[in-house]
């Protein structure tokens, strides 16, 4: 019973520490708008977000290739997406919701 005990305060612990280790996990809308607005008038042109979505990709592209075994292969090829990866990146897009 005592040891029963004990896992309820580890695995809120463990629980506390989880946003923690993804931080830089989550991407919000107001990052990449302060990514995208380089002049900073609070307004975004059509070449600024083209240059955002660019970074986003090319981020997304090193973390493919940044996966282990076949997995990155699955997502990539070269330096294109398969469908897979542009999966992962569309869905990757929700998170700039604003979550």
């Amino acid at each position: 019973m005592k040891k029963a005990w004990l896992a309820i305060p580890a695995m809120a612990l463990c629980l506390g520490f989880a946003p923690v280790a993804s931080a830089d996990e989550v991407f919000k809308f107001d990052d990449f708008f302060k990514m995208a607005d380089k002049n900073k008038d609070g307004m975004m042109t059509k070449q600024e977000f083209m240059n955002a979505a660019g970074m986003r990709y090319d981020a997304m592209m090193t973390k493919m290739k940044a996966m282990p075994g076949d997995k990155g292969k699955m997502m990539m090829k070269g330096r294109m997406m398969t469908k897979d990866g542009a999966k992962m990146f569309v869905d990757d897009w929700k998170s700039y919701s604003g979550a």
